[in-house]
């Protein structure tokens, strides 16, 4: 009677059990490694999007309705050095605030980031497959202080108040 040779047959199952188990391994530390940018990431996106939001032209002009520019929310976003993490600043888009006083459009006004990063770092449990993550941080445009010193002016004096006219205005945070 002829018996089947199986030496070595443990040491091929080991292997492949082993490669499979180093691979989800990996799978798993990549993906905690995207979670960690993805964190980083919507953080510096909703600080550039907070330095946006309330940027003043500080002209003391009261109800200037000129946007503000979007530079010193860049400037913030850059500050993170997120090409550490191969995340391109080109991702990185401001959706401003147009100069009509339409309230409606303020609560998509705010900064936004696209980036992909891959799903698995070695490309051989999910394939080379990609995922797309999203940042948004839409706040809603805060007033300027032009236009906060304006509705103080008329819930105190009754009366719409502009510039070429002579008041003082004390600001206080109260959600103005």
């Amino acid at each position: 009677m002829k018996t089947n040779n199986e030496s070595g047959q443990s040491t091929i199952e080991f292997i492949f059990a082993f490669a499979f188990g180093v691979s989800v391994v990996f799978m798993v530390f990549n993906s905690a490694l995207n979670y960690a940018t993805g964190y980083l990431v919507h953080y510096a996106t909703f600080m550039a999007s907070r330095t946006y939001l309330v940027a003043d032209s500080n002209l003391g002009q009261v109800g200037s309705g000129t946007p503000p520019s979007p530079q010193g929310a860049i400037d913030v976003y850059n500050k993170y050095r997120l090409d550490i993490f191969d995340v391109p600043n080109t991702g990185f888009a401001i959706n401003q605030q147009s100069s009509s006083q339409d309230s409606s459009e303020y609560l998509t006004v705010g900064a936004r980031t696209v980036f992909e990063k891959p799903i698995d770092a070695l490309g051989r449990v999910v394939g080379s497959g990609k995922l797309e993550f999203v940042s948004e941080s839409f706040l809603g445009k805060e007033p300027t202080r032009a236009q906060c010193a304006t509705r103080v002016c008329y819930s105190v004096t009754g009366a719409e108040c502009t510039s070429s006219g002579s008041f003082d205005v004390t600001l206080y945070d109260n959600g103005c």
